[in-house]
């Protein structure tokens, strides 16, 4: 019955003459976090995605899930409909899907501010209330800054079973824990699986944050050439702590007050004559490794390896984590 369902929703894509979809009538699609929820009906979302391998983008794979894939090719449509590029798949987005598909919009939807009230039921009976100012269809978003909106929560296992830890960046703290923190008592985990970092407080997690580790394949926007970046796996020690650090690896190049280089110094070919080399901020840094890998905050967190190798953290986190770990805390970057 569901393949049936699935051919005859798909059968409409193909064929807009024999009978019309409107997309603006599906339930809205996003990464769900714990602030943030979508239905995400996998029967539409193929549908969507039916539609966007067909006319953008062949590689995308009819899976029923919200992949990069998907998401990213979302994200350019919205851009090329000056649409808030947030990959959040709302009303003015489906619209615009209704004219992919049939060469005129269905609706004349009104860009507002929406407000969205998330209610979450725990163990039963407590309910723990957030109201969001969203702004989804408004002309400037920030997902991040919404899923990162703080929702209380009593014990840890209350979190992780409210918390899609692979997608969401929300963070739980317990404060009472932190304060013990910064000896022998103290370790950090880094699951590089599900881009996390916990810290550890007498055997208990005191601290879970979204992080972001090295990339499989990390284009280097000079050469042209993609590399493995992966962060190492294995047990290291803090080597040392600097607070305001700048790379002497990443960084930019200048001429006169020009940029003209941006990367990894080191594949640099031109002339160092004249030229002035700007390392890239790494504030609250951490170093695991003698040639370069370590902690460090970062306003390019995400939920997926994408760095160079280093461990990015978002900035409260890593003022967090900086203040309690101490040189020759126990890190493990496990996957």
């Amino acid at each position: 019955m569901a393949i049936l369902r699935i051919t005859v929703l798909l059968s409409l894509v193909v064929l807009p003459s024999i009978a019309k979809v409107d997309f603006v009538k599906f339930g809205d699609i996003c990464k769900s976090s714990a602030t943030q929820s979508c239905k995400n009906s996998p029967l539409e979302i193929k549908a969507i995605q039916y539609l966007l391998k067909k006319r953008l983008n062949p590689e995308i794979k009819v899976s029923g899930e919200l992949d990069k894939l998907t998401l990213d090719t979302i994200i350019k449509l919205q851009k090329q409909e000056n649409l808030p590029s947030s990959g959040y798949i709302g009303a003015k987005t489906k619209d615009v899907l209704n004219k992919l598909l049939y060469g005129h919009k269905l609706h004349n939807i009104p860009i507002k501010p929406t407000t969205n009230v998330v209610i979450k039921k725990l163990n039963g009976s407590k309910r723990v209330a957030t109201k969001i100012d969203t702004k989804i269809n408004s002309k400037k978003v920030d997902i991040k800054k919404v899923a990162t909106k703080k929702i209380s929560f009593k014990t840890y296992s209350e979190f992780k079973r409210a918390v899609d830890l692979r997608k969401s960046y929300a963070v739980y703290q317990d404060k009472s824990l932190l304060k013990k923190a910064g000896g022998k008592n103290t370790l950090l985990k880094v699951d590089v699986s599900e881009q996390r970092v916990k810290l550890v407080v007498n055997g208990k997690i005191a601290l879970d944050a979204p992080c972001t580790t090295g990339a499989k394949h990390k284009l280097e926007p000079n050469t042209r050439t993609y590399r493995d970046k992966r962060t190492p796996l294995g047990t290291f020690k803090i080597m040392e702590k600097i607070a305001t650090k700048r790379s002497t690896i990443f960084g930019d190049i200048y001429r006169n007050g020009k940029k003209i280089y941006h990367g990894d110094r080191r594949k640099y070919k031109g002339s160092w004559r004249g030229v002035k080399f700007v390392g890239a901020p790494l504030k609250n840094w951490m170093r695991l490794t003698s040639n370069g890998i370590g902690l460090h905050a970062s306003t390019h967190v995400k939920r997926y390896p994408g760095s160079n190798g280093c461990i990015r953290l978002l900035p409260k986190v890593a003022n967090t984590l900086f203040k309690k770990i101490k040189p020759g805390t126990t890190v493990k970057v496990v996957n």
